[in-house]
């Protein structure tokens, strides 16, 4: 089941994080960490380890931080969830994660078949009108997509499943 994310944005404030294979996992799980941290506690020096997380942000709505990664990066990504997990329940805040497994539909070199060479043998088998392959093909990637947040979200919960 796909989630519409307009309608989380609506009711939320929904933060998109992206998790590549060269992101650093201490960045990442800073940036996670300072979008839960109350307004007016991010001081230079201060830590967002240390800070108390906040139910909403300055407009009201309740924060859903939605980090997203491809196959290649998506161990960085569960690294990077229990690590944001363990610092919040080290500061005493409950949080809830929904997984999402979903694709993207990319472009992808063809590969040149060994043996591509035209040979006699070829020439037996010629088609008429045969139409020619492209460069790319079509591709489903699988990305996966995890949502955290320190309320519980029914939208969610419905559409994924609820882990605390």
């Amino acid at each position: 089941m796909t989630l519409d994310e307009s309608s989380l944005q609506a009711k939320y404030d929904l933060v998109k994080l992206s998790v590549l294979t060269s992101t650093q996992i201490s960045t990442r799980t800073s940036a996670v960490l300072a979008k839960f941290s109350r307004p007016g506690d991010e001081t230079e020096n201060s830590d967002p380890t240390t800070t108390p997380a906040r139910v909403g942000n300055d407009n009201g709505k309740p924060v859903i931080v939605a980090l997203s990664a491809k196959p290649k990066a998506a161990s960085k990504l569960i690294s990077i969830v229990e690590i944001s997990k363990r610092e919040l329940a080290s500061t005493k805040v409950k949080c809830f994660q929904y997984n999402a497994l979903g694709s993207d539909i990319v472009e992808i070199e063809r590969k040149s078949k060994k043996g591509d060479d035209e040979s006699e043998s070829d020439e037996a088998f010629e088609t008429m009108g045969a139409v020619p392959l492209s460069e790319k093909k079509k591709r489903s990637m699988p990305v996966m997509t995890i949502y955290l947040a320190i309320t519980p979200v029914r939208e969610l919960r419905i559409a994924y499943g609820e882990q605390t």
